[in-house]
């Protein structure tokens, strides 16, 4: 059995027919044991010296010497800024960054406020992350990266403060400005987006000057030329209240097919080199700081996204399972069960957000299936079951990355995810879900019960009869997929033959296995790039609340759109009873919000 699929999860150096068959622990065991016969000193595996601008172990490298050089005079700065909730994002943000070389001496701050007067300063952790990659030569390729994070904290709902990094010798970052949760069940309306599998377009640093995102197909006429980049831009001018990105978030390991492709150092590596960049991490945090400084970034995790090489990392809350890179980079909630670093809930105003882990529990890539002994599952149900019946939720969103209803040419349905979410689904009435991995974009009917009820473009649906709306939106940047053959796209304006909403598919399992079935809920499909944007619109108790979905394309197409509606109860609170605020476990118990 195939534990774990080519091309499917990050090549960290482990030769392509061994990892095969290796769960992500079993990776690292490989990893560590190559490392322990491949002593180098740290001085020797880490000459370059320049952090976030080199891709250490290959010194010799002309941008290697450019990097040092760089490091030598210019300045240690924060790149990369980005944010998200806290476990109450009524009252905690959480800001992050990178480093562009090893810190000196002294405290750094973040200097925060309502105003830029600032008025508070909050201490800043830095996080080392040393990488090495082991090459099929012999030879290690490293890198070593600091990255900075602060955490805010009794902070009012609702408000909008001012924050800068501010470094030991007094230089700082330009100001940005972040707006926490309004409290729960706050009726004000608001707008948040969504897409998954998005990549890097931009040019890397220095450290990676032969990597490129770039290789769409030659026939892909309907697309801006860089999709990624151009999706950052619109979110950033949409300035939602928070965004979410369900999965397989930079691809450090472009291509994922376990070939040598443009990585660190020369532009063409010796056939067989591993390819898996670490510094790519910074090109993409570098890019979407234009939205991701001002707005939470809230991110699931993806196959690509279990990096094995990070598997005993000693972050902060502990990460196994390849994600202790991620807890090193990024901070999330941290609120779900205890061992899933990103499984996570928060509330905005009327709306449940649940971030789900896909990888404990597909079937296509069993590489992390299982790895919570069911304990997500059984936090999924309680965390659910809280949001539905707290009178200030409207709308219970789920995001996550393997699609439990989608169609495609490649993933289609993921077979373990639809028998492990789709009951609860049902069971709590979640209204939408949001999908990546099927590279395209992709909007179910209403489904309950596996029964689909016909909602075309411009539909309004009643997701406590209608059943839960499903959406794969990994049309957020990387390459697009195909459709079964003889199915098309399905979109306002296409102009051509129709397959219609019933198609042949399959729900993916283990070893390729593919079980067909046909489909009657695939009601709009799109095999470009485009991104989800929400518009939610609390009613009174009374009225009806309207949460609007509207597909953008990259292009700045609006291509498909439906209404969720629910209708508020004449005994609902427009928030939460006095003296009650949101608690990490997604319910609702006694006790102050910190001002």
């Amino acid at each position: 059995m195939s534990v774990n699929p080519r091309g499917e999860t990050p090549d960290v150096g482990v030769p392509v027919a061994v990892a095969e068959h290796m769960t992500v622990a079993e990776q690292h065991e490989w990893i560590s044991g190559f490392l322990r016969r491949h002593v180098v000193s740290r001085r020797t595996a880490l000459r370059g010296g320049a952090g976030a601008l080199a891709a250490l172990g290959l010194a010799t490298a002309p941008w290697a010497q450019a990097s040092r050089a760089l490091a030598a005079t210019a300045p240690v700065s924060v790149i990369g800024r980005h944010l998200s909730f806290g476990a109450d994002a009524c009252g905690q943000m959480a800001i992050g960054g990178e480093l562009t070389a090893q810190p000196g001496a002294g405290d750094m701050v973040v200097d925060l406020g309502v105003d830029t007067r600032y008025g508070q300063r909050l201490p800043v952790e830095v996080r080392h992350l040393v990488s090495q990659v082991p090459q099929v030569d012999g030879s290690i390729r490293g890198a070593e990266q600091w990255f900075v994070h602060a955490h805010a904290a009794h902070l009012h709902p609702g408000a909008t403060y001012h924050y800068r990094f501010r470094m030991p010798d007094g230089t700082v970052t330009p100001d940005a400005t972040f707006r926490t949760a309004p409290p729960r069940g706050h009726r004000d309306p608001f707008v948040f987006t969504a897409f998954a599998d998005q990549g890097v377009n931009v040019d890397a640093p220095d450290g990676q000057q032969g990597f490129s995102d770039n290789y769409y197909k030659p026939d892909d006429t309907l697309r801006t030329p860089a999709p990624s980049d151009t999706l950052i831009q619109r979110v950033a001018a949409d300035r939602p209240a928070f965004h979410l990105l369900a999965g397989d978030i930079c691809y450090a390991d472009p291509s994922g097919y376990g070939r040598p492709v443009k990585s660190s150092g020369p532009a063409d590596p010796p056939a067989g080199f591993d390819k898996f960049d670490p510094t790519v991490w910074t090109a993409y945090l570098g890019a979407i700081e234009r939205s991701a400084a001002s707005t939470p970034w809230m991110f699931a995790t993806g196959n690509h996204d279990m990096e094995a090489l990070y598997d005993d990392n000693r972050s902060p809350g502990g990460a196994t399972h390849g994600y202790g890179g991620h807890r090193a980079r990024l901070d999330l909630p941290g609120n779900g069960p205890k061992g899933c670093p990103s499984v996570y809930t928060f509330t905005h105003g009327t709306v449940g957000v649940v971030s789900v882990d896909a990888n404990d529990l597909s079937a296509e890539i069993p590489t992390n299936a299982g790895y919570s002994g069911g304990e997500q599952l059984r936090w999924l149900e309680r965390t659910l079951a809280g949001l539905r019946n707290d009178p200030g939720v409207d709308f219970v969103i789920a995001f996550f990355h393997h699609c439990a209803f989608a169609t495609s040419g490649s993933h289609a349905s993921d077979a373990g995810v639809r028998a492990a979410l789709a009951p609860l689904f049902d069971r709590y009435r979640v209204d939408l879900v949001v999908q990546g991995h099927n590279h395209q974009y992709e909007r179910t009917n209403p489904i309950r019960n596996g029964r689909s009820t016909p909602a075309p473009d411009g539909a309004t649906v009643h997701p406590a009869r209608d059943g839960t709306t499903y959406v794969c939106v990994g049309s957020g940047g990387r390459p697009r997929y195909t459709w079964q053959p003889g199915e098309t796209d399905r979109y306002r304006g296409r102009q051509g033959p129709d397959s219609g909403t019933t198609v042949t598919s399959f729900q993916a399992g283990p070893d390729g296995a593919k079980s067909p079935e046909t489909v009657d809920w695939s009601q709009a499909r799109y095999l470009g790039y485009a991104y989800l944007r929400c518009e939610v619109r609390p009613g009174r108790p009374g009225g009806t609340s309207r949460l609007r979905l509207r597909t953008i394309t990259d292009l700045g197409t609006e291509i498909d759109r439906v209404d969720l509606v629910r209708d508020v109860p004449r005994h609902g609170s427009q928030a939460h009873p006095a003296g009650w605020t949101s608690h990490s476990s997604g319910l609702s118990v006694p006790g102050a919000v910190g001002v």
